[in-house]
Formats: structure tokens, C-alpha cells, sequence
């Protein structure tokens, strides 16, 4: 229960990030993100796209399932399908892989290249709404970006760990993708929304520790972050590019601040 009430909680506060970009001003950081991802991701989905039907037709090859004759053998009950459907199978698991791992290289790279942009919009987001005053330091600023692409690689690589598991477990049992995919999805959303939240994390000089264990009390809130970043991303023509990154960070900004003053008057 209290996961869903923190992913619903997100997703509203996302979308509550809307008008709080054009109210306060922060309407130009819509614009930033775009032509980097886009090319990003384009070129990314028609190359991994490519890798997995090679990948599929070599497996396929190695296997020599058209060699299993037609009597005779233990397999040749099951050469029609392993010739057809095992085939159509095997070709669809390694494209659902790649795409999440071209999906998440995206991702991570965007995250990476713009972490100074989330960095400063993040902040300019809780200065807007709570009045705090953050200074301009530049070395803060380093910091801060330092922090960001490390806890962005570190993501990435747990998610890439959980995207290679399921590919192995789902290579020997296809029939679990239609399980493995949802999760994998999810594991992407609470991923997405931990980097998303972690620019908080450092402007509030959280450890690496302390972040992780603030993220996994509020796995609902990381995921709905996530989630709502997933889904405008697909949205067409450049509307997603525009929206999606910035009202995640918005909305990581306003989830956080709402739990650190609820923890605050709990705590008094």
C-alpha cells in the first residue's frame, strides 16, 4: 500500500512540475535535452536492432536445428518447433534485451552529459518553491556533477546486472519474457527515479549510503519518478524530449522536499 501511495504521489507531483515550469520560469531547460537524445536514440535502436538479429541467426546456426532429422532422433518431434517458432522466439528475447539495454545506455548517457543541467534545475526548483537560497559555487558544482555521473554509472550498471540475468533465465525459459520484461521495466523505473532524486541527495549532503537507503523506503516514489519519465518520453513529436526529463526532476525535487518536512514533523 504505502508503495502505491508513493508512486501515485509522484506521478501527480510530476505533473503538478508543469505549471511550475512556465509559473516560475523555468521554461528553457525544456529545450536543452533534445537534440542530444534524439540522436542518441536513433542511432542506438536501428544499431542494437541489427546486433539482435545477427546475435539471433548466429545462435541459430551454432544450434543446427534444421540439421535434426526428421525421425530418428530424440529432437525430431520438436523440429517444427525449433525451426519456426523457437526461432521467432529466440530472434524476439534478443530484441526485448537489446532494447533494453540500448533503452538504458540512453538513458544514462542523457542523464550523464546533462547532470549539471539537472543539477541546477533541481535547485533552482526548491529555491522557487521553499525560498532557500543556494549560492552559485563552482566547485559545489563539480561536486555535484562528479556525484551525478558516478551514481548514474552505478545505476546503469546494476540495471545492465538485472537486464543479463533475466536474458539468461529467459533464453532458457521463454515463456517467463512475459514476466521478466514487466519486471525489468520496473527495475528501470526505480533506477531512473533514484538518479533523478539523487541531485537532492547531494545538495542536501546525503551520502552514497544514505541515499540508497532514503531511495529503497520510498521505492514507490523512485518508481512513479521513473515511470512518469518512461511514459512522456514516448510521446511524438518531441513532446516527450521536452517534458520528460524536466518534470522528472521537477517532481523528484517537490517528492523530495515533501518527505524530508514529513520526516521532520515526525521526528519532532
Amino acid at each position: 500500500m504505502i508503495f502505491f501511495q508513493g508512486f501515485l504521489k509522484a506521478i501527480s507531483n510530476s505533473f503538478k512540475g508543469f505549471s511550475l515550469v512556465f509559473e516560475k520560469g523555468l521554461w528553457p531547460y525544456l529545450f536543452y535535452p533534445l537534440i542530444l537524445w534524439f540522436l542518441m536514440w536513433a542511432g542506438s535502436i536501428s544499431l542494437f536492432a541489427g546486433l539482435a538479429n545477427s546475435f539471433a541467426e548466429y545462435f541459430n546456426q551454432k544450434l543446427n536445428l534444421n540439421d535434426i532429422p526428421d525421425s530418428g532422433n530424440w529432437l525430431s518431434f520438436a523440429k517444427p518447433f525449433l525451426t519456426g517458432y523457437f526461432s521467432f522466439i529466440l530472434a524476439w528475447i534478443f530484441k526485448i534485451a537489446f532494447w533494453f539495454v540500448s533503452n538504458t545506455f540512453s538513458k544514462y548517457l542523457v542523464l550523464i552529459f546533462f547532470s549539471p543541467l539537472f543539477a541546477l534545475l533541481s535547485e533552482s526548483t526548491e529555491e522557487k518553491l521553499n525560498g532557500n537560497n543556494f549560492p552559485f559555487n563552482f566547485l559545489q558544482l563539480i561536486k555535484d556533477v562528479f556525484r551525478g555521473v558516478l551514481m548514474s554509472l552505478r545505476n546503469m550498471l546494476l540495471e545492465y546486472f538485472f537486464i543479463a540475468l533475466c536474458f539468461v533465465i529467459t533464453l532458457f525459459f521463454p515463456p517467463l519474457i512475459f514476466l521478466s520484461a514487466p519486471f525489468l521495466l520496473v527495475v528501470s523505473w526505480y533506477f531512473l527515479g533514484f538518479t533523478m532524486m539523487d541531485y537532492n541527495f547531494e545538495r542536501h549532503k546525503m551520502s552514497v549510503s544514505q541515499s540508497v537507503k532514503f531511495t529503497r523506503k520510498n521505492m514507490g516514489t523512485a518508481c512513479g519518478i521513473g515511470a512518469i519519465y518512461s511514459f512522456l518520453m514516448l510521446l511524438p513529436w518531441f513532446v516527450g524530449l521536452m517534458f520528460g526529463p524536466v518534470l522528472a526532476v521537477v517532481g523528484a525535487t517537490i517528492c523530495f522536499l515533501e518527505i524530508k518536512k514529513q520526516n521532520t514533523l515526525t521526528s519532532v
